[in-house]
């Protein structure tokens, strides 16, 4: 007496079973793989500070500030300073007001920006500070620039 695994009728519906499940499995691996339903394996990169806000000192009076793409600089926490504290004049660009999630509405700046100083000491500080738009601030960083001619 046959078993109904050694039927031939029960091995055919087997076969075509596998021939009907194996395009399904290769198309849904290579949907998940391509992230068309959210794969949340692929999580957004976030760059490292010096590539996200590159410093440059293109003059003796200028600071040059470029964000990367999907980086943002607050305008209010973007300043000039001596190595003693004291606060300097900057001439820059006006931000752009941006409803910001931690500060409220508050001026930034996208792409470069140049911010100039008139007669300025040797040496300075630059204060700034910037977010990612996936989500992820910048802590409030510091840089000495030597201006010496």
């Amino acid at each position: 007496m046959l078993s109904q695994y050694d039927d031939p009728r029960h091995q055919v519906q087997r076969n075509y079973l596998k021939i009907l499940t194996l395009p399904l499995t290769l198309l849904s691996t290579a949907v998940l793989g391509a992230g068309l339903l959210g794969n949340s394996a692929q999580t957004p990169t976030v760059l490292p500070v010096e590539k996200a806000i590159v410093v440059a000192r293109p003059s003796h009076t200028e600071i040059a500030l470029s964000m990367a793409p999907g980086v943002y600089l607050y305008d209010e926490r973007t300043w000039v300073e001596t190595v003693d504290g004291t606060r300097l004049e900057t001439a820059r660009p006006d931000g752009t007001p941006y409803d910001d999630p931690l500060f409220g509405l508050t001026p930034i700046h996208r792409g470069d920006i140049l911010l100039t100083l008139s007669n300025p000491p040797e040496r300075v500080v630059l204060h700034y500070q910037g977010c990612a738009d996936i989500g992820f601030c910048y802590p409030p960083m510091q840089t000495e620039l030597s201006f010496s001619r």
